[in-house]
C-alpha cells in the first residue's frame, strides 16, 4: 500500500530554535493532514515495509520528508543539521533502513525511542561542539493498514491482528466476516477455507496464498468447494484481499483478486535493541457456555541481532462438536432429508456432529541479512488437520447427518526469500522460490454396496516470483513508478485410491476420476506503470502476458450403435496436450477535486483464467456408485474477464477532537465473464445416447456473459477513545447459464441410409440444442447481501477495550419454481442478525486478558454462502476467554 502527504515547509526566522518551534506549530495547523492516531504495535511500526523516495538535499529538509512518508515522530535540533546533506533513499524500506540510508555517512546517531518516535543526535567533533540545544519535535503520523485502506484508489479489505484477536475465529472462514465484498463457501464441518470475491471463487479465479505462496489444493466435492486452504489464524499477522484483476504480483490466472494470509516475522517482536521477543496465548471456552471450543492456543519465540533473525511458532486448535443458535427462523429445508425426517426445528436443538477438528500448525523462519541492502530468508510452516467427512443430511433414518469416513490432511510450505534494496531508486528487487505440498489421506467408510476404501489426493505447487520496483523523479512534473517481474507456478494433482475399478471401457477409479492425475503450468511477464503528480492525480497503466500448458490423460465410456440391432461399448479417449496465452491490460486513475479529504477513483482490467486440471479431465462417479457421473471436457476455452470499477475514498484527520480519523470508501464494481466455466447437469455425451440425462454432469462454458455487480461500504471511525467499523456488500442482479447440450457433439441417432439400412447417423438437432439452467456449484446463486458494524471503546487510559460486533445478512432465498429445476436445492439463506460482545484489558505491559462472548443471544443461522447442502448451522452462544504474555 501507498501513503504520501506533503510536507509542511519550515517557516523562516532569525534563530534556528524558534525556526524548529515554528516549523512544529505549522505542523499542528495542518490537522487535516498530520493527526496522532493509536500507534501500531511495538516493533511492528519500525519493522514493516513502507514506500520511500526522497532526493539527496539537505537533511533537515529530508528528515521533514521521512517523517511523513515513514509515519513516525522524529526529535531533532534543526540548527545541528543545517550543514549536513542526506542520502537519496528509495524503495521500500523498513523505518529502520530508510533512516539509517538517509544519514548515511553524516556524524548523526538515532535512536527509537517508542513505537513511533525516533530522536536525532550529531556527534561532537569539537569541544565546542558538546553544547546540544533542546530538540524539536516533527511529528508524521503512522497510519494503520486499515486505515491505509482509504487512500488506496482500488478496493481493498485488510483485516489486521487486533480484529482477530477481538472474537478468536473458530473456522478459518470466521476471519472474513467482517469484509466488503470477501464471502467463504464454508461447511462447518470442513475447517478448509474457500474464500470468494465478489461471486468468485474455486480452480484459482482468487489466488488464496500464504505469504505469496499459491494454496492450489483442490479435491471434488459438494458445493463446489474446489480449492481450499488451511490456516491457523493464530499465527498470521493480518489478510489482505486485493479484488479484480491486477498487473502486479499473483495476478496470474486470476479474475477474482488476490487473498494474501501473511504470517507472523521474527522483527515483529524484536524492537529496537531486542534480541530476543515471543508471545504466548491460549484460548478456551468457559463454562457451559464452551460450545466445542476446547482450545485454541500459540507459542512465538523470535531471536536475533542486525545481521539475522530466526522465529520459531506453533499453535495448536482443538474443536468439539457444538450446539447451534436455538432461536429465529432457518428458513426451509430443501434437501430430500430434510423434508422426509422434518429436520427443520430439531437442527436448531441437536449437536452439530463431525465437527470436531484438530489442527496442529508449525512455523520456522531464518533471515540473514547479508548486507544493509540484501536479505534473505528461508521459512517453513507446516499445518496438519485431522476431521470427520459427513455427508448431506440422512434420508434413511433419524440421524441428521451421515459419517462418510475421516481426513488426515498435511500442508507443507517451503519458501527462500530475497530482497536487495541498495541506495538506488531503479532497484528495488524481490524474489521467492517455494513448494507446497498438500496432501489428503482419506479413509471412506463402507456404504451400501459399495466397500471401504483409502484414497490419496495430493496436490503440490512449484512457484518462482520476481519483481522490480524502478523509480524515477521527474521534478515539478512529479514521479513515476515502474514495476516489472515474472512469476511461474505448476499444479501436479497426483491421487492415489485401492477402491476396485468397475470392468467398464474406460478403466479409471471412480474417486480417482473425480479429482484426476494431471499437470498445469503457468507463466507470466507484467509491468505496471504509475504516474504521481503532486498530490492530487495519480494514473496507471498495466499489461500482463500469460501462457499456460496442460496435460492429462481422460476419457470416458459411450455407446454405439451397431445394425441391425446391437450396442456396443468403446471407449473415447484424450491425450490432453495444450497450451494458449493471452495478453490482459489494466487501467487506472484517481485524483482529488479540490478537496485534501477526497479522492475519486476509477479502473479498468482484463482477466484471463485458463481451465484447471480437474474441470478438463474429471471423470467418474460422484459418490462411488448410482447412476451419476462426471465427464471431462477437454475443450474447455480459458475465460476471459472484463471488470471496470468507480469509487470514493474519504479520509479526515481532526473532524470532531484533535486526534480522531474518518475513512470512507464506497466503490461499484462491473465484472462480466466470457465462456465462463460451470457445471452442468442434463449433458449429452457423444455417441447413441438416450438424451440428455440428469445424472450426467461435465465442466462447460457458458454461452451467456456472465455477469457479477454490486456496490462496496467500508468507513472506520477512530478517535482514541471511542471507534467503530461498517462494512456492507450489495449484489445486483442474478445470472442465467446456457450452454450446448451436447457439449462435445457427436451425437448420434437412428437414420435410414440407402444400400445401408438402419444405422447411426448424427444427430444434428441434438449437437446443436442449447438450454439454459441446470448448475451446480458456487456460481448457482449470486451472493446474497450481507455487512458488520463494531462499535468499541476504550478506557482507563486505553488499557481497558470493549464493544460489540452485530454481524447480519438480508439472507436470499429462491423457489423451485424461480429456478425451473426441480432436482437443483434452490437456495434458502434465511436473512440473520448476530450479536457479539468483546472485552480485552491490558493488564501489565505484557499481558493481556480477553473475553468474548459471541451470538449472544444464541440466534439460528447460516452464512452467506454456508453450505446448504449439509445444512449445517453456524454457532450458537459461545463465551471464551484468552490469556496472552508477550515478552
Amino acid at each position: 500500500m501507498r501513503f504520501c502527504r506533503s510536507a509542511v515547509a519550515p517557516t523562516s526566522t532569525p534563530f534556528p530554535l524558534l525556526n524548529g518551534v515554528a516549523l512544529a506549530v505549522a505542523l499542528a495547523l495542518g490537522s487535516a493532514q498530520a493527526q496522532a492516531v493509536e500507534p501500531a504495535p511495538a516493533g511492528q511500526a519500525q519493522a514493516q515495509l513502507l514506500r520511500f523516495d526522497i532526493p539527496a538535499q539537505p537533511l533537515e529538509r529530508a528528515v521533514l520528508a521521512y517523517a511523513e512518508q515513514a509515519g513516525v515522530q522524529v526529535l531533532f535540533d534543526s540548527a545541528r543539521l543545517q550543514d549536513l546533506t542526506a542520502t537519496a533513499v528509495a524503495g521500500q524500506l523498513t523505518a529502520r533502513e530508510a533512516l539509517q540510508q538517509l544519514i548515511g555517512g553524516a556524524p548523526v546517531d538515532f535512536r527509537f525511542d517508542g513505537i513511533n518516535q525516533v530522536t536525532l543526535t550529531r556527534r561532537a567533533e569539537a569541544a565546542d561542539d558538546a553544547l546540544q540545544l533542546p530538540a524539536i519535535m516533527v511529528e508524521g503520523h503512522e497510519l494503520t493498514q486499515r486505515q491505509q485502506v482509504y487512500l488506496e484508489p482500488s478496493s481493498v479489505s485488510v483485516i489486521d491482528r487486533a480484529q482477530l484477536d477481538r472474537t478468536p475465529p473458530k473456522h478459518a472462514a470466521d476471519m472474513l466476516e467482517q469484509s466488503a465484498g470477501v464471502y467463504t463457501a464454508v461447511s462447518q464441518q470442513d475447517p478448509g477455507l474457500s474464500v470468494n470475491v465478489r461471486g468468485l471463487q474455486d480452480y484459482g479465479r482468487v489466488n488464496m496464498n500464504i505469504d505469496g505462496m499459491r494454496q492450489n489444493y483442490q479435491q471434488s466435492g459438494h458445493q463446489q468447494r474446489n480449492g481450499t486452504l488451511y490456516i491457523d489464524s493464530e499465527l498470521l499477522s493480518g489478510v489482505e484481499v486485493s479484488k479484480g484483476a491486477t498487473s502486479g504480483m499473483g495476478g496470474a490466472g486470476v479474475i477474482g483478486g488476490v487473498a494474501e494470509f501473511r504470517t507472523v516475522d521474527a522483527r515483529d517482536y524484536l524492537a529496537d535493541g531486542k534480541e530476543m521477543g515471543g508471545r504466548l496465548r491460549g484460548t478456551t471456552g468457559l463454562g457451559g457456555l464452551g460450545n466445542g471450543t476446547h482450545f485454541i492456543g500459540s507459542g512465538i519465540f523470535a531471536l536475533g541481532n542486525e545481521r539475522w533473525d530466526l522465529l520459531l511458532a506453533g499453535s495448536e486448535r482443538n474443536l468439539g462438536n457444538y450446539e447451534p443458535g436455538s432461536n429465529g427462523d432457518i428458513g426451509e429445508i430443501r434437501t430430500l432429508a430434510g423434508t422426509a425426517n422434518d429436520a427443520t426445528d430439531r437442527l436448531k436443538n441437536s449437536t452439530v456432529d463431525f465437527s470436531a477438528s484438530e489442527t496442529r500448525t508449525y512455523l520456522s523462519k531464518l533471515g540473514l541479512n547479508l548486507s544493509p541492502e540484501q536479505r534473505l530468508q528461508l521459512s517453513y510452516l507446516r499445518t496438519e488437520v485431522s476431521y470427520d467427512d459427513a455427508n448431506l443430511m440422512s434420508v434413511t433414518d433419524d440421524a441428521l447427518w451421515d459419517k462418510l469416513g475421516s481426513s488426515d490432511i498435511t500442508s507443507q510450505n517451503l519458501a527462500l526469500d530475497y530482497s536487495y534494496n541498495p541506495a538506488n531508486p531503479l532497484i528495488d528487487l524481490q524474489g521467492k522460490l517455494y513448494v507446497v505440498d498438500t496432501r489428503n489421506e482419506q479413509n471412506n467408510l463402507a456404504r451400501g454396496s459399495s466397500p471401504a476404501y483409502q484414497i490419496e489426493y495430493h496436490t503440490r505447487t512449484y512457484g518462482l516470483q520476481a519483481q522490480n520496483t524502478s523509480a524515477f523523479n521527474i521534478g515539478q512534473r512529479g514521479s513515476i513508478d515502474l514495476r516489472y517481474g515474472l512469476e511461474a507456478f505448476q499444479d501436479k494433482v497426483t491421487p492415489d485410491s485401492d477402491q476396485p475399478v468397475e470392468s467398464t471401457a474406460v478403466t479409471f477409479p471412480y474417486v480417482e476420476g473425480m479429482t484426476p492425475a494431471g499437470e498445469r503450468t503457468m507463466g507470466s511477464l507484467f509491468a505496471e506503470l504509475t504516474f504521481e503528480h503532486s498530490d492530487w492525480l495519480t494514473a496507471s497503466a498495466g499489461l500482463r502476458y500469460d501462457h499456460y500448458w496442460l496435460k492429462g490423460e481422460t476419457g470416458m465410456t459411450i455407446r454405439r450403435f451397431t445394425p441391425p440391432a446391437s450396442f456396443t461399448q468403446e471407449a473415447l479417449l484424450f491425450d490432453v496436450d495444450t497450451e494458449e496465452g493471452r495478453f490482459s491490460p489494466t487501467f487506472g486513475l484517481a485524483v482529488k477535486p479540490g478537496l485534501d479529504w477526497l479522492q475519486l477513483f476509477a479502473s479498468y482490467g482484463k482477466g484471463w483464467r485458463p481451465p484447471a486440471v480437474t474441470e478438463t479431465l474429471i471423470y467418474g462417479r460422484p459418490h462411488g456408485g448410482g447412476g451419476e457421473w462426471m465427464y471431462p471436457n477437454p475443450y474447455l476455452k480459458p475465460e476471459r474477464s472484463s471488470a471496470w470499477e468507480v469509487g470514493a475514498n474519504i479520509f479526515r484527520q481532526g473532524l470532531f477532537t484533535d486526534n480522531d480519523t474518518l475513512g470512507i470508501k464506497v466503490s461499484y464494481f462491473d465484472t462480466r465473464i466470457d465462456d465462463f466455466t460451470y457445471m452442468a447437469i442434463n449433458r449429452q455425451i457423444p455417441g447413441f445416447g438416450t438424451g440428455p440425462t440428469l445424472g450426467t454432469v461435465a465442466h462447460v462454458n457458458d454461452v451467456t456473459s456472465t455477469r457479477f455487480r454490486g456496490v462496496e461500504y467500508q468507513a472506520s471511525y477512530d478517535s482514541g477513545t471511542v471507534y467503530a467499523d461498517f462494512t456492507y456488500t450489495h449484489m445486483i442482479g442474478k445470472n442465467e447459464f446456457c450452454s450446448r447440450n451436447a457439449y462435445l457433439g457427436g451425437a448420434e441417432r437412428y437414420g435410414f441410409v440407402p444400400g445401408v439400412g438402419i444405422t447411426s447417423i448424427p444427430d444434428d438437432a441434438a449437437n446443436a440444442l442449447i438450454s439454459c439452467g441446470g448448475v451446480m456449484g458456487s456460481a448457482e446463486h449470486m451472493p446474497m447481501d450481507r455487512g458488520a458494524l463494531v462499535l468499541g471503546t476504550r478506557l482507563l487510559n486505553r488499557t481497558l477495550d470493549v464493544g460489540t460486533r452485530i454481524r447480519f445478512s438480508e439472507g436470499y432465498t429462491e423457489s423451485y419454481a424461480e429456478r425451473d429445476l426441480e432436482a437443483i436445492y434452490p437456495a434458502d439463506w434465511a436473512s440473520y442478525v448476530a450479536y457479539d460482545f468483546f472485552a480485552g484489558y491490558q493488564a501489565t505491559l505484557n499481558t493481556r486478558v480477553s473475553l468474548s462472548l459471541e451470538n449472544a443471544f444464541d440466534r439460528a443461522y447460516l452464512v452467506p454462502m454456508g453450505d446448504v447442502y449439509a445444512f449445517t448451522l453456524s454457532r450458537g452462544r459461545t463465551l471464551m476467554g484468552t490469556l496472552e504474555y508477550q515478552f
